[in-house]
């Protein structure tokens, strides 16, 4: 087990140091840029900071208690000034122990009894306080279930519509995990296949046109890290088939290179497709979302957790001039539906921190969800087809609609069915199905019935 002891008088490490027997690797830093990078670069249990790391008086010490904690490390403050106000402070930065300098052998030993009463339920409390605090039960239940699994190495996926935190749960299980390397991320969707293939596995000067010098990839840059493969359902077969080969064997050849890579990286995913959809229709691998989804976890969307929606609107308020949300703006916030998820909140926050006056008024409210685009995209369908599907039924309309697409495609591919249904990216199949009901509706024109009867060959 790894500790670091931050201090800059020598002595006082020794003092620590002293009190700890063979099952600890111990470690010093003597000033604040030794700890943080040594708290980067390495994975420690425990971290005792001393809060004064200079001759001044500024408490350098306080500001390495955040970049322990995020790490998921057992962090002790040990001072000689004995101030209620600064104990707090180092508590509200994270600390979980704090005692005052003098008699180490009682304080060290009961620091590391506390230590290991508290380790199994440690990374659960820091995780609902600080990176995700929820009032949702049934969130929280399956949250602890992956808290299970971030400490492996398995891979896990993340599936959820968007905007619903996908990327900040994947840095806080990296965070969490306690590999020593970079948390690296890519958009998959927004890369084509020899592109991607570039950004993951980097090339070599010449490799290709436009290949001025080497450039390394983001599996290298993740190495000893995590990699982050958001939008993964868009990734083409060729690279999927690539892809699961690195996940095997934790190696690769860099674009027009012949020399091996190797690296140790976990692969974290996400997607607000559907994966075993994909599987199904043959767009993507099984053996790959085997490898990637050893474990799935689902983001649920932010109308199915609404009781958090006050208090991530008001963490997002928090760092702008305070405004003022009277109850019943208060409900019409908690009732809308937020299609955005978080992302929409988010941005909610952002604009009203902007232009509010610091009371907010209702039609500002109503005004951001008229123009939002997520409720564009909601209310996408005309109002006269949606009054029509409820005069008829959904299914009647859709053979209706489409029925009316497949005559106006004919009547503007002069009546050539094969260009139609290219056109229409339709199977022969339902395009012929329909066209003879079209020409067997007792109500259909007889011009026009001679004119579908003689653009097919009825069989």
């Amino acid at each position: 087990m790894k500790i670091l002891i931050v201090d800059d008088e020598k002595l006082a490490r020794l003092a620590i140091r002293s009190q700890l027997d063979d099952r600890f690797q111990v470690f010093e830093a003597s000033n604040f840029d030794e700890a943080v990078s040594k708290l980067e670069s390495n994975l420690f249990e425990i971290c005792f900071i001393d809060l004064k790391l200079d001759n001044s008086n500024n408490l350098k010490g306080l500001d390495l208690i955040p970049l322990a904690t995020r790490k998921g490390i057992y962090t002790v403050v040990m001072t000689s000034i004995e101030d209620d106000l600064i104990a707090e402070k180092a508590y509200e930065r994270g600390c979980q122990d704090l005692y005052n300098k003098g008699n180490e052998k009682n304080h060290i030993s009961e620091t590391i009894s506390r230590y290991f009463l508290s380790k199994d339920s440690f990374t659960e409390g820091y995780f609902f306080k600080d990176v995700v605090p929820t009032k949702s039960i049934k969130y929280k239940e399956d949250l602890k279930k992956l808290l299970k699994i971030i400490p492996t190495d398995l891979g896990i996926c993340l599936l959820g519509e968007t905007g619903t935190g996908k990327t900040y749960l994947a840095k806080s299980i990296h965070e969490i995990s306690k590999r020593p390397g970079q948390f690296v991320a890519i958009n998959c969707a927004t890369f084509s296949g020899d592109t991607l293939k570039n950004e993951l596995f980097g090339h070599k000067k010449g490799s290709f046109t436009g290949a001025d010098s080497d450039t390394i990839g983001k599996l290298e840059l993740a190495n000893g890290g995590t990699i982050f493969l958001d939008e993964i359902g868009s990734m083409s077969l060729e690279m999927q088939e690539q892809l699961l080969k690195v996940s095997e064997e934790q190696s690769y050849y860099p674009v027009g290179s012949n020399k091996l890579v190797k690296i140790n990286v976990r692969i974290l995913s996400a997607t607000c497709e559907n994966l075993q959809a994909l599987v199904k229709s043959k767009k993507f691998r099984l053996d790959l979302y085997h490898r990637l989804a050893g474990y799935t976890f689902t983001q649920p969307p932010l109308r199915n957790r609404k009781e958090d929606i006050s208090n991530i609107l008001k963490k997002a308020l928090k760092t702008s001039r305070k405004i003022i949300i009277k109850d019943d703006i208060q409900d019409q916030i908690l009732n809308y539906n937020w299609p955005g998820n978080i992302r929409e909140l988010l941005r909610f926050a952002e604009v009203i921190s902007a232009s509010n006056s610091g009371i907010l008024k209702e039609e500002e409210f109503l005004d951001f969800i008229e123009n939002s685009c997520e409720r564009v995209k909601i209310s996408s369908v005309e109002d006269h087809h949606y009054d029509r599907i409820k005069e008829i039924g959904l299914k009647a309309f859709i053979e209706e609609y489409t029925e009316k697409i497949i005559q106006r495609s004919l009547a503007e591919n002069e009546n050539i069915t094969t260009k139609a249904i290219a056109e229409l990216k339709t199977s022969n199949f339902n395009f012929y199905t329909y066209l003879k009901k079209i020409a067997s509706t007792d109500s259909t024109p007889m011009k026009l019935k001679l004119k579908l009867e003689n653009s097919y060959e009825i069989q």
